[in-house]
């Protein structure tokens, strides 16, 4: 049975953050289109290409000031740097536990003059930086209680030597207590590296859904509690989004509310840009339609058939029939994932953001909600000082990272699991 949350819960959250000298933008209504036909520069990723372009899997990808896209390969365990032609510049690291070598890279940051920063940290409890010409540079140790950091890692935008986080860091302390920052709040981090170990620095303080505790739900008459160490989120609540902005500020939002909070590098709340788009209220016909589309991704992502059978009673007509190991697992797995689902709690509200991007020269990018609630809808183009340019209609990718001269990068898939690079370039006029 879906709970919901209590209905005296505001879906706008606009006291997340202190108010105090903030200015709120009102951004226009009315939609302006952009043109969504970026033109291709060059593509890189082939089975039958050189082999530094037979990729594993690239998890994170970053642009250089001069437009050079460096792919973080976490099966390969190393850093490809492409020129602006689509060309090997070089390649930095290597599978490995020592000084410079990766054992599970999980994230990637280059700044302005190619310096690069990769989260090494569930084992190799490091995030190594390099120089500018790709050698190692040192490493800098996370803390005993750091786990992980899920997420994705951006350059300051003050050019401080730190990341900022966007996502939340997985530490001894969070799996203990559920909540490491204070109830209501959770904490946009900046990550200093400018000594031997990593020193945790928070931006602002974003709001935070009310913690769901454990859930109790029943698979094959056998009860399952979960969320003892991190209590799972309720169904719609808002994610946080946080990207950097020139001068060491940050963009983000936290709320079901279309909100992009705007602070400066100190963490002072700066302005507010918001448009009149609302939140909507969950219906029950909405949370079946989620149920239906989270149970469909969960489908999809299980491990295909392995060619294992054996000879089952199909329990409505008596026959005997071969059916596969892989099949009743994944069968039994998508009860297990319903009844885990159908036991959280929902918000109130279905959120209006669902992604948000900055680029190096303040422009952000906010995905929202299609019409129907579910998919993805239009990307608006906002600046940092409270100017609406426009919006790329829904079915437009959002770009993997953001680099110089409006170039765009996109990581995609083909049918055979394929993956490649493609580098995009915005319109001449849309990079003014």
């Amino acid at each position: 049975m879906w709970i919901r949350a209590s209905p005296g819960l505001s879906i706008l959250f606009f006291a997340a953050v202190p108010s105090t000298a903030q200015e709120i933008v009102e951004l226009p209504a009315e939609d302006l289109w952009l043109d969504p036909g970026f033109e291709e520069v060059y593509s890189v990723g082939s089975l039958d290409g050189p082999e530094w372009q037979q990729f594993g899997e690239v998890f994170d990808v970053a642009f250089d000031g001069a437009g050079n896209v460096y792919l973080l390969d976490i099966h390969a365990s190393r850093v490809t740097v492409v020129d602006r032609e689509g060309g090997l510049l070089r390649t930095i690291g290597r599978p490995g536990d020592g000084p410079g070598e990766f054992n599970h890279p999980t994230q990637l940051a280059v700044t302005e003059d190619g310096r690069v920063v990769v989260a090494d940290v569930a084992r190799h409890r490091a995030f190594q930086l390099y120089s500018s010409n790709g050698e190692f540079d040192r490493s800098v140790r996370v803390g005993d209680d750091l786990l992980g950091v899920d997420g994705r890692i951006y350059p300051d935008g003050g050019g401080q030597d730190a990341v900022v986080l966007s996502g939340r860091m997985i530490s001894i302390e969070s799996m203990r207590l559920g909540e490491e920052d204070p109830p209501g709040t959770r904490a946009v981090v900046r990550l200093a590296l400018d000594a031997d170990r990593v020193v945790r620095e928070t931006i602002t303080r974003a709001w935070a859904p009310p913690s769901t505790g454990t859930i109790t739900f029943s698979v094959a008459g056998h009860e399952i509690t979960t969320g003892d160490q991190t209590p799972p989120p309720r169904t719609f609540d808002p994610g946080l989004f946080v990207g950097p902005l020139p001068g060491g500020g940050v963009a983000f939002s936290d709320s079901s509310a279309y909100a992009i909070r705007i602070v400066d590098a100190d963490g002072a709340p700066v302005r507010i840009l918001t448009r009149p788009l609302h939140a909507q209220p969950v219906t029950d016909r909405i949370l079946e339609a989620e149920l239906a589309r989270q149970l469909e991704e969960y489908a999809a992502d299980a491990a295909s058939s392995g060619g294992r059978s054996r000879v089952v009673v199909d329990g409505r007509t008596g026959e005997r029939v071969e059916a596969s190991l892989d099949d009743m697992m994944r069968e039994g797995a998508v009860r297990s994932r319903r009844a885990y689902l159908e036991a959280l709690p929902v918000a109130d509200a279905v959120p209006v953001v669902l992604d948000l991007r900055t680029t190096r020269d303040g422009r952000i990018w906010v995905r929202r909600r299609g019409e129907d609630l579910l998919s993805d809808g239009p990307i608006d183009v906002l600046t940092m000082d409270g100017r609406y340019l426009g919006s790329y209609p829904a079915g437009t990718a959002m770009p993997d990272a953001f680099g110089p001269a409006g170039f765009l990068a996109f990581v995609e898939t083909d049918e055979f699991g394929v993956q490649s690079v493609v580098v995009k370039q915005l319109a001449a006029d849309a990079r003014r």
